[in-house]
Protein backbone atom coordinates (compact mmCIF):
# COMPACT_ATOMS: atom_id res chain seq x y z
CA UNK A 1 0.00 0.00 0.00
CA UNK A 2 1.17 3.07 -0.79
CA UNK A 3 2.21 5.60 1.84
CA UNK A 4 1.64 9.79 0.89
CA UNK A 5 3.11 12.52 3.09
CA UNK A 6 1.56 15.64 3.12
CA UNK A 7 1.18 19.07 4.81
CA UNK A 8 -1.65 21.75 5.42
CA UNK A 9 -0.57 25.30 5.24
CA UNK A 10 -2.23 28.73 5.08
CA UNK A 11 -3.48 31.42 6.96
CA UNK A 12 -4.59 31.45 10.43
CA UNK A 13 -8.13 30.22 10.72
CA UNK A 14 -8.57 29.04 6.93
CA UNK A 15 -9.32 25.85 8.26
CA UNK A 16 -6.20 23.77 8.05
CA UNK A 17 -7.24 21.65 11.27
CA UNK A 18 -10.53 21.76 10.65
CA UNK A 19 -9.63 19.81 7.26
CA UNK A 20 -7.84 17.37 8.98
CA UNK A 21 -10.34 16.36 11.50
CA UNK A 22 -12.81 16.25 8.88
CA UNK A 23 -10.56 13.75 6.75
CA UNK A 24 -9.80 11.70 10.11
CA UNK A 25 -13.17 11.44 11.24
CA UNK A 26 -14.60 10.33 7.61
CA UNK A 27 -11.76 7.85 6.98
CA UNK A 28 -12.88 6.58 10.66
CA UNK A 29 -9.16 6.74 11.75
CA UNK A 30 -11.13 8.74 15.11
CA UNK A 31 -11.71 5.97 17.85
CA UNK A 32 -15.83 5.94 19.39
CA UNK A 33 -14.54 7.78 22.69
CA UNK A 34 -12.28 10.30 21.16
CA UNK A 35 -15.42 11.94 19.18
CA UNK A 36 -17.60 11.46 21.77
CA UNK A 37 -15.10 13.76 24.16
CA UNK A 38 -14.61 16.24 21.06
CA UNK A 39 -18.81 16.20 20.73
CA UNK A 40 -19.26 17.14 24.88
CA UNK A 41 -16.10 19.81 24.38
CA UNK A 42 -17.87 21.24 21.53
CA UNK A 43 -21.02 21.69 23.22
CA UNK A 44 -19.60 23.74 25.23
CA UNK A 45 -19.03 26.33 22.53
CA UNK A 46 -22.99 26.65 21.64
CA UNK A 47 -22.02 26.26 17.83
CA UNK A 48 -23.95 23.03 17.01
CA UNK A 49 -20.88 21.99 15.12
CA UNK A 50 -18.62 19.45 16.11
CA UNK A 51 -14.97 20.54 16.17
CA UNK A 52 -12.93 18.46 14.60
CA UNK A 53 -10.09 20.65 14.73
CA UNK A 54 -9.30 19.62 17.94
CA UNK A 55 -8.40 16.22 16.70
CA UNK A 56 -5.15 18.13 15.97
CA UNK A 57 -3.98 19.57 18.91
CA UNK A 58 -2.02 17.74 20.97
CA UNK A 59 -0.74 20.98 22.98
CA UNK A 60 -2.89 21.97 26.36
CA UNK A 61 -1.95 25.95 24.99
CA UNK A 62 -3.05 24.92 21.49
CA UNK A 63 -6.43 23.61 22.89
CA UNK A 64 -6.57 26.83 25.61
CA UNK A 65 -6.06 29.33 22.36
CA UNK A 66 -7.72 27.02 19.59
CA UNK A 67 -4.79 27.67 17.51
CA UNK A 68 -1.95 25.25 16.04
CA UNK A 69 1.16 26.12 17.53
CA UNK A 70 3.61 23.36 16.69
CA UNK A 71 3.50 20.84 14.22
CA UNK A 72 0.93 17.60 14.38
CA UNK A 73 1.67 14.49 13.02
CA UNK A 74 -1.43 12.67 11.89
CA UNK A 75 -1.78 9.25 10.26
CA UNK A 76 -4.84 7.84 8.63
CA UNK A 77 -5.37 4.57 5.77
CA UNK A 78 -8.15 4.18 2.87
CA UNK A 79 -8.31 1.13 1.14
CA UNK A 80 -5.44 2.11 -1.30
CA UNK A 81 -3.77 4.58 0.52
CA UNK A 82 -1.41 5.48 3.83
CA UNK A 83 -1.47 8.84 4.76
CA UNK A 84 0.63 11.08 7.42
CA UNK A 85 -0.61 14.70 7.59
CA UNK A 86 1.79 17.21 8.80
CA UNK A 87 -1.10 19.98 10.55
CA UNK A 88 1.39 23.77 10.15
CA UNK A 89 -0.07 26.97 11.93
CA UNK A 90 -0.75 29.78 10.30
CA UNK A 91 0.75 32.34 12.00
CA UNK A 92 3.58 33.77 11.10
CA UNK A 93 5.27 33.67 14.22
CA UNK A 94 5.58 29.97 13.80
CA UNK A 95 6.71 29.63 9.89
CA UNK A 96 9.36 27.83 11.14
CA UNK A 97 7.36 25.17 12.41
CA UNK A 98 5.72 25.27 8.72
CA UNK A 99 9.27 24.39 7.23
CA UNK A 100 10.11 21.79 9.88
CA UNK A 101 6.67 19.84 8.66
CA UNK A 102 7.15 20.39 5.11
CA UNK A 103 10.85 19.25 4.91
CA UNK A 104 9.82 15.68 3.49
CA UNK A 105 6.20 15.53 2.26
CA UNK A 106 4.89 14.65 -1.12
CA UNK A 107 2.21 17.56 -1.22
CA UNK A 108 1.19 20.26 0.49
CA UNK A 109 -2.56 21.31 0.88
CA UNK A 110 -2.66 25.51 0.79
CA UNK A 111 -5.81 26.05 2.02
CA UNK A 112 -7.52 30.06 1.35
CA UNK A 113 -10.73 31.16 3.32
CA UNK A 114 -12.82 31.71 0.38
CA UNK A 115 -14.22 34.94 2.29
CA UNK A 116 -10.39 36.56 2.56
CA UNK A 117 -8.70 35.15 -0.36
CA UNK A 118 -5.11 34.63 -0.57
CA UNK A 119 -3.00 36.25 2.53
CA UNK A 120 0.30 37.14 3.28
CA UNK A 121 0.83 34.35 5.18
CA UNK A 122 -0.78 32.01 1.89
CA UNK A 123 1.81 33.75 -0.14
CA UNK A 124 4.63 33.03 2.23
CA UNK A 125 3.73 28.96 2.81
CA UNK A 126 3.51 28.63 -1.01
CA UNK A 127 6.76 30.38 -1.61
CA UNK A 128 8.06 28.12 1.13
CA UNK A 129 6.58 25.44 -0.39
CA UNK A 130 8.34 26.41 -3.55
CA UNK A 131 11.59 26.73 -2.35
CA UNK A 132 11.40 23.36 -0.67
CA UNK A 133 10.56 21.64 -3.97
CA UNK A 134 7.23 20.36 -2.82
CA UNK A 135 6.10 18.26 -6.70
CA UNK A 136 2.72 18.98 -5.82
CA UNK A 137 0.42 21.59 -4.36
CA UNK A 138 -3.38 21.35 -3.98
CA UNK A 139 -5.10 24.72 -3.47
CA UNK A 140 -8.41 23.84 -1.21
CA UNK A 141 -10.45 27.02 -1.29
CA UNK A 142 -12.43 26.70 2.03
CA UNK A 143 -15.33 27.67 3.74
CA UNK A 144 -17.01 27.73 0.29
CA UNK A 145 -20.42 27.52 2.84
CA UNK A 146 -19.70 31.49 3.84
CA UNK A 147 -19.62 32.79 0.17
CA UNK A 148 -23.12 30.77 -0.94
CA UNK A 149 -20.76 28.39 -2.92
CA UNK A 150 -20.15 30.91 -5.43
CA UNK A 151 -18.53 29.92 -8.35
CA UNK A 152 -17.58 33.66 -9.48
CA UNK A 153 -15.77 34.06 -5.93
CA UNK A 154 -14.11 30.48 -6.62
CA UNK A 155 -12.79 31.90 -9.81
CA UNK A 156 -11.15 34.90 -8.82
CA UNK A 157 -9.45 33.03 -6.06
CA UNK A 158 -8.16 30.58 -9.00
CA UNK A 159 -7.08 33.48 -10.85
CA UNK A 160 -4.79 35.57 -8.13
CA UNK A 161 -3.41 32.28 -7.07
CA UNK A 162 -2.53 31.49 -10.86
CA UNK A 163 -0.24 34.69 -11.02
CA UNK A 164 1.17 33.87 -7.37
CA UNK A 165 1.63 30.26 -8.97
CA UNK A 166 3.53 31.39 -12.22
CA UNK A 167 6.17 33.44 -10.22
CA UNK A 168 6.91 30.56 -8.05
CA UNK A 169 7.33 28.12 -10.81
CA UNK A 170 5.03 25.70 -9.10
CA UNK A 171 4.02 23.21 -11.80
CA UNK A 172 1.82 20.67 -10.66
CA UNK A 173 -0.83 22.57 -8.94
CA UNK A 174 -4.36 21.77 -8.52
CA UNK A 175 -7.82 23.52 -7.11
CA UNK A 176 -11.04 22.51 -5.81
CA UNK A 177 -13.67 24.89 -3.77
CA UNK A 178 -14.82 23.07 -0.66
CA UNK A 179 -15.84 23.66 3.05
CA UNK A 180 -14.38 21.23 5.34
CA UNK A 181 -16.21 21.80 8.38
CA UNK A 182 -19.44 20.16 6.48
CA UNK A 183 -17.10 17.71 4.68
CA UNK A 184 -17.91 18.75 1.21
CA UNK A 185 -15.33 18.01 -1.53
CA UNK A 186 -13.58 16.65 1.02
CA UNK A 187 -14.43 12.86 1.10
CA UNK A 188 -17.82 13.13 -1.35
CA UNK A 189 -18.66 15.30 -3.51
CA UNK A 190 -20.47 18.50 -3.15
CA UNK A 191 -23.85 18.92 -4.02
CA UNK A 192 -24.19 22.63 -3.29
CA UNK A 193 -20.85 22.84 -5.89
CA UNK A 194 -22.61 20.85 -9.34
CA UNK A 195 -19.97 23.47 -11.62
CA UNK A 196 -17.06 21.70 -10.22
Amino acid sequence: MDLLRFITAGSVDDGKSTLIGRMLFDSGAVARDLVEAIEKSSEKTGSGQVNLALLTDGLKAEREQGITIDVAYKYFSTAKRKFIIADAPGHVQYTRNMVTGASNVDAAVILIDARQGVAEQTRRHSFLAALLGIPHIIVAINKMDLVDYSQPRYNEIVTEYEGLRQRMNLDDVHYIPMSALSGENVAKPSENMPWF
